[in-house]
């Protein structure tokens, strides 16, 4: 897994925007899930968790590619996502914040969630694998988990 690469001048814009989750994401290239999903889903989840909040003000575009060492593209999508779905707000010239978001705490993280599950059993199908043999890995992995 690739950890976000955060240096002096993000942690001032993170103090700026009173934004303090995302320096947390790390990208996985071999999840299988695209990055624009990964970046869309962490920002969903910390915005559904309250981590952020209406009207904070989130990193701009080309910021957090920087910091995250990713396209400014992979990043565009992810905000154009989550401004279509209602998570966020740009304002021209001023940037990009949170939005009101009431009742929609459950559904982004369950979204998430299911966009995971989604991918983990495409993946499985994709190499073979039944759907008995993909929820008998689970609960393995599950299993494995609760005993450590």
């Amino acid at each position: 897994m690739k950890k976000a690469k955060i240096d002096n001048n993000w942690d001032a814009l993170l103090e700026k925007t009173s934004m303090g989750g995302i320096e947390t994401l790390e990208i996985n290239y071999e999840s299988g899930l695209p990055v624009w999903m990964q970046v869309r889903n962490r920002l969903a989840y910390l915005i559904a968790s309250g981590e952020y909040k209406a009207g904070d003000r989130l990193p701009t575009v080309r910021a957090l590619a920087v910091n995250l060492d990713i396209s400014y593209n992979t990043v565009n999508r992810a905000y154009m996502d989550l401004e279509r779905e209602g998570y966020i707000s740009t304002r021209k010239g001023r940037g990009t914040f949170v939005a009101e978001i009431e009742g929609k705490e459950i559904v982004a993280i369950d979204d998430s969630l299911t966009s995971l599950v989604d991918e983990m059993i495409r993946a499985g199908s994709n190499a073979g694998m039944s759907d008995d043999a993909i929820l008998s890995m689970v609960r393995s992995r599950m299993d494995h988990r609760n005993s450590a």
